[in-house]
């Protein structure tokens, strides 16, 4: 037998967490490509909810996207045409102070290739 103990006190949760003060959103979020082709070109939509309206800028770890930053609070979302072979990670900042708000990835992803059936008998069999 062991002995419980059950501390009742007073515990503070921060309420102010990443994923309440604002969200990013990627449409589509992920890509397929074929054999034929080896990257992906698609056009994205980011969106995105803040709790307190406020300039924003989009980074990303692509190189070909620039930094992309708003001039009014209320716009909410971006379209970006985009080319690659790789994932992207895109991150939403403040504009005033640089502080990450957000984040979301677009993966891409290659359909897998038809498999040629291979024939079980050897071709000279006699049965």
């Amino acid at each position: 037998m062991g002995i419980f103990i059950l501390f009742i006190g007073a515990f503070t949760v921060k309420a102010d967490t990443l994923e309440q003060q604002a969200q990013l959103s990627a449409t589509p979020n992920f890509c397929l490509t074929d054999d034929q082709f080896n990257y992906c070109e698609i056009d994205l939509l980011l969106t995105w909810n803040l709790v307190n309206e406020e300039l924003v800028c989009i980074i990303s770890d692509y190189q070909t996207i620039p930094r992309w930053c708003s001039d009014d609070p209320s716009v909410k979302s971006v379209k970006l045409t985009i080319k690659t072979d790789k994932d992207i990670q895109f991150v939403l900042v403040s504009k005033n102070n640089n502080h990450t708000l957000a984040g979301v990835k677009l993966k891409i992803t290659k359909a897998a290739s038809q498999q040629v059936r291979r024939r079980y008998r050897n071709p000279w069999s006699l049965f």
